[in-house]
């Protein structure tokens, strides 16, 4: 979705029907001042967070009808009339579910949509705010939007978005000046022999940085990597394939300043894997519910999304520690 669905109000502090040429006109950037202002960076990822939840849901409900589809063809010789006709209604409304999925989520005044306007109403009302309150200090009489684009020629002079993004993100000026947050992902231990020779771990380890390397730049984050993270564990007995005691995670993580942790374990249960995922904060001595999942036979074409899914889940978390 684009900046200028946004549409920030005109702002019009007199009457239009006022001679334009003795009123005094400024004019704002919006889909800049949404680029910059901090709390429209942390709605976007927060937007972004729902979107790919739900986007991995799409794409479950996509690889159960493909295999579901697969499976018919592969078993249709051999059905009777009867099970023919009741397979075919079962694939029938996996896709009318496949489909309406999609449109509840991204169709007009879908799921996206008013996420989208629930979100950035108050980012909205702030902007229009503090653009009326600089108006009326510079006595100002009416502001336009280029974002618009109906302009042809406006003197840079009378550009007042750098004022609006400097107020808006005056309280987050000692943030913007600081360090990134820096995010430690721990190894991912792989509790039998089985998920060990399958490196189940790892997998799941890339899984979760690739996920949490996605808010790097909406989040100010700054991922540690592998190098700085493994003296550390050494230095405690550890490595990326053991699992790591709770306060050893919490000390390890203060220990490389680190504002968040991720952690978790992977294992064979029958020929299902489980995955637990836990995302800590080092200093603040803080471990927030795990979340945990179980991955079919059946369903191991889908590892990747439903890891995926799973750290997503835990990203609720981060960004909440942002606003």
């Amino acid at each position: 979705m684009g900046n200028k669905t946004l549409a920030i109000a005109i702002v019009v502090l007199s009457a239009l029907c006022c001679v334009w040429a003795q009123d005094k006109i400024a004019f704002v950037d919006s889909d800049k001042i949404l680029t910059e202002f901090e709390d429209a960076k942390i709605a976007r990822a927060t937007l972004n967070q729902s979107v790919l939840q739900w986007t991995f849901e799409l794409d479950s409900l996509k690889r159960a009808y493909q295999t579901a589809e697969d499976e018919f063809k592969a078993q249709q010789p051999m059905l009777s009339e009867e099970a023919l006709r009741a397979r075919q209604q079962e694939l029938t409304a996996m896709r009318h579910q496949l489909e309406t999925f999609g449109q509840d989520i991204w169709g007009k005044d879908g799921k996206v949509d008013q996420k989208h306007r629930e979100i950035f109403a108050t980012v909205i009302d702030r902007i229009n705010t503090v653009i009326e309150e600089i108006a009326q200090d510079k006595g100002i009489s009416i502001v336009l939007d280029v974002a618009t684009g109906s302009f042809l020629y406006a003197d840079v002079s009378l550009d007042i978005t750098p004022e609006v993004i400097e107020e808006l993100n005056r309280e987050y000026a000692a943030i913007a000046s600081s360090a990134k947050k820096k995010v430690v992902v721990f190894g991912i231990a792989a509790l039998d022999e089985k998920s060990q020779s399958e490196e189940l771990g790892k997998r799941v380890r890339r899984v979760v940085l690739k996920v949490v390397s996605q808010f790097e730049q909406e989040l100010r984050l700054e991922l540690l990597a592998d190098h700085e993270v493994e003296p550390m564990l050494l230095q405690y007995g550890g490595s990326f394939d053991r699992e790591l005691e709770e306060a050893t995670a919490l000390e390890i993580g203060r220990n490389l300043d680190a504002e968040f942790a991720y952690m978790g374990t992977v294992q064979r249960q029958g020929g299902d894997i489980v995955v637990t995922l836990k995302l800590l904060k080092p200093k603040e001595d803080e471990v927030f519910p795990p979340v945990t999942d179980r991955i079919s036979e059946k369903e191991e074409a889908l590892f990747e999304p439903k890891v995926s899914e799973l750290t997503a889940k835990l990203q609720a978390y981060l960004i909440a520690g942002k606003e």
